[in-house]
């Protein structure tokens, strides 16, 4: 079984996500990333998103995903949010976790869950689509997941974000 994220930067993308959700009777991750603030600021996305969510007649999961500052994932947590990603994939392991685990200890007083990402997703998140997609190691994401606490872990298998300019080579033995 499988919750679907999607994205709402305005009122409509919302009205449209819980319509959906309610009719099929299933729950919903619902939310913004990093890079979609300049069409939807956090602050005033949270003004629709989060009332909605408790309204509906199925759970609904408010997520910032890809936050790349301490500063937004903190907004996100004060505004309400029930869900935040700090995206430290292009640190170096250690620095990762660091990070990550702060970020769990500031979620927990909120009773937020937290996801993170190890190995490198390529695409539109990091800015570029040359597919420098570095996967996941399956020993180090054992490690991590114990060392930081996540909720959920974004795991790179080959795949990108947004369109793929060649065709991917998925990992699949990884």
């Amino acid at each position: 079984y499988a919750v679907g994220l999607f994205n709402a930067v305005n009122l409509e993308l919302a009205r449209g996500i819980i319509a959906a959700a309610e009719s099929s009777q299933s729950p919903v991750i619902m939310g913004t990333a990093e890079v979609l603030l300049p069409y939807g600021p956090l602050e005033e996305v949270s003004y629709y998103l989060i009332p909605m969510a408790k309204k509906a007649n199925v759970p609904v999961v408010i997520h910032l995903d890809h936050g790349l500052t301490f500063e937004t994932v903190d907004k996100a947590l004060e505004l309400g949010f029930t869900s935040v990603m700090l995206d430290a994939s292009t640190l170096p392991f250690e620095e990762n976790i660091a990070r990550v685990k702060a970020v769990v200890e500031k979620a927990r007083k909120y009773g937020a869950t937290v996801e993170a990402e190890l190995g490198l997703v390529g695409g539109s998140e990091d800015g570029s689509c040359d597919h420098g997609i570095r996967c996941t190691d399956p020993d180090d994401a054992v490690v991590y997941a114990r060392e930081t606490g996540i909720d959920a872990l974004a795991v790179a298998i080959g795949n990108a974000h947004g369109n793929y300019p060649v065709a991917p080579t998925l990992a699949f033995d990884v």
